[in-house]
This record gives structure tokens, C-alpha cells and sequence, in this order.
């Protein structure tokens, strides 16, 4: 093999590195975002909840006073993740059986949250497009 050959593998090779460690901190990123985002919805933290949803979406429809007086009169006694899955634009999907306690009249219900998530390479950050889930 000469060195020009040999040249050329060697920046493909760390050419592939860069892109591979890129994505396993894009990957980890995720990891940690929805691991954060579960536990702000197990503990009721809404607010720190509402932190994880895309600035766009909050313009379009933003996190009132109604939406807070309807999370706080329930107890998220459940939160059980279903497997991902990524869209042609490589936004994550994910569904999400969320148990609920009404406070007032002890019933409890489950709600589906369907989550699409995009991850922004401006801010190297996901964002949960979908919005926090409807009660």
C-alpha cells in the first residue's frame, strides 16, 4: 500500500470518529432529556416541564393559568415510557401511558402522550414539539 493510499484511510477513519462521536453525544443528549423530562412529570414539576417544550410551539400555544390549575389538581401516580422510534426528518417519537390521580375524587385515569421530539443544532439541544400532554 502506498502512502497516499494510506493517507486517505487514515482521514477516513477519523473522518467516521468525529461523525461517530457526534452522534453518541447527540444520542446521550436525548438520553438525558427525557430522563429529566419523566421526572419533572412523575414529581408534578410542570414548570420545569413547560422548560423542555420548543420555544416555537410555546409561542404558538403558550403554558397558562388554566393548564397549571389543571395539572395541580392531579398526582401523576404512573409514567411508562413505549419504545422509540425516529421520523423520515429524524425527530424521535416515543408513547408515553401517563397514570393520573384527580386529587379531589381519588379516581385515577390514564392518558396517552404521544411525544415528538426535535433536536436543535442551533442550541445542541431536544425539543419536545408535541407539547406537554393534554388533560
Amino acid at each position: 500500500m502506498n502512502r497516499r493510499t494510506l493517507g486517505w484511510i487514515v482521514l477516513l477513519l477519523l473522518a467516521g470518529s468525529l461523525l461517530a462521536c457526534a452522534s453518541a453525544t447527540r444520542n446521550e443528549s436525548l438520553r438525558v432529556r427525557l430522563y429529566n423530562y419523566a421526572a419533572a412529570i412523575r414529581w408534578n414539576e410542570i414548570e420545569q416541564a413547560v422548560a423542555y417544550v420548543d420555544p416555537a410551539v410555546l409561542v404558538e400555544k403558550p403554558f397558562g393559568e388554566e393548564q397549571r390549575q389543571r395539572w395541580s389538581q392531579v398526582q401523576v401516580s404512573r409514567y411508562f415510557e413505549g419504545p422509540r422510534g425516529s421520523d423520515a426528518e429524524g425527530r424521535i417519537t416515543q408513547t408515553v401511558q401517563i397514570e393520573l390521580i384527580d386529587r379531589a375524587t381519588q379516581s385515577v385515569r390514564t392518558i396517552v402522550d404521544r411525544q415528538r421530539w426535535r433536536y436543535d443544532e442551533t442550541a445542541k439541544t431536544w425539543w419536545l414539539e408535541s407539547g406537554l400532554p393534554e388533560l
